[in-house]
């Protein structure tokens, strides 16, 4: 775990986890339980990043036990981990067009053609690996020194800007 990981794990997930769950936080044979339940290991020294992402789910849902899209993820690691891995695809494209001045019309516009040929109703529902695909196009294109309105000019009608 990075120390941001750790941190998020001992000062929010298992206290908000023991509170809710009427655990002793200071219980290290009940972390460990469910550490292991989670992950299938008892330590969180080295856990890989699916494993950390299995267990977020696991205390995130003891920590708010009646709501049912917590269970879900994790009663369901496949589908948990797969749409971890969508969010922080999606996380990366959209801060690598915020880095280099393209908006949310530029992204449109750049994943038009993937879009039509899967069905697509905007590049977020792309399927994966089209996703990590448009992650790497974004990440490649060369950046706008100029104001993102005028960058777009080219791309889209000035008219249908939203700004």
């Amino acid at each position: 775990m990075s120390p941001s990981q750790r941190k998020t794990y001992f000062a929010r997930l298992w206290p908000d986890a023991c509170k809710a769950q009427g655990w002793n936080p200071k219980d290290e044979e009940r972390r460990r339980d469910v550490t292991h339940a989670a992950t299938g290991q008892e330590s969180t020294s080295k856990l890989s990043q699916k494993q950390i992402t299995l267990l977020f789910n696991k205390l995130a849902w003891l920590a708010d036990p009646n709501n049912f899209e917590k269970a879900f993820a994790d009663a369901n690691p496949e589908i948990a981990l797969a749409d971890h891995q969508r969010g922080q695809v999606i996380w990366r494209i959209e801060k690598a067009a915020n880095e280099k001045g393209f908006n949310s019309v530029y992204l449109d516009k750049a994943a038009e053609h993937k879009c039509r040929v899967h069905n697509a109703r905007s590049w977020s529902e792309l399927p994966i690996q089209e996703l990590i695909n448009f992650s790497k196009t974004i990440s490649a294109r060369q950046g706008n020194k100029k104001p993102v309105k005028e960058a777009c000019a080219g791309v889209v009608a000035e008219d249908s800007l939203p700004f």
